[in-house]
């Protein structure tokens, strides 16, 4: 199943990885709280594994193509994550900027990709 599923499998063993550190948190009485978020993350995981596993059992041929839309609906999630950046700076500092504005000129420069141009289009 490992050679039929690689992917499943890297999931799947950092899951159980990832377990095994939990476990050693709880053998060394870690606090309550931080073993409980540290559980839930690798339930996530392996919940996530098993999605893998479904969808590579659904489609073996391999990934479905999908064509994406390079104007405004890719810009937008850049666009979010960098506004919140810069209003970020009211709390944490003018550092935080340095993060905020590469993030919005990649922003703008994609919402300002046309594309290539289409094959048999007239525009």
């Amino acid at each position: 199943m490992i050679k039929k599923y690689p992917a499943w499998a890297v999931m799947a063993g950092w899951g159980l990885f990832n377990g095994v550190l939990a476990a050693v948190l709880a053998i060394y009485h870690g606090h309550i709280i931080p073993l409980m978020l540290y559980v839930g993350a690798v339930v996530l995981i392996e919940v996530a594994s098993v999605a893998v596993l479904a969808s590579a059992r659904r489609h073996p041929d391999g990934q479905v193509p999908h064509r994406l839309a390079w104007r405004g609906a890719v810009a937008l999630p850049l666009m979010a994550v960098g506004f919140t950046l810069a209003l970020l700076t009211l709390a944490y500092g003018p550092w935080m900027l340095s993060l905020a504005v590469p993030l919005l000129l990649v922003a703008f420069v994609v919402a300002g990709h046309r594309g290539a141009p289409r094959k048999g289009g007239s525009s």
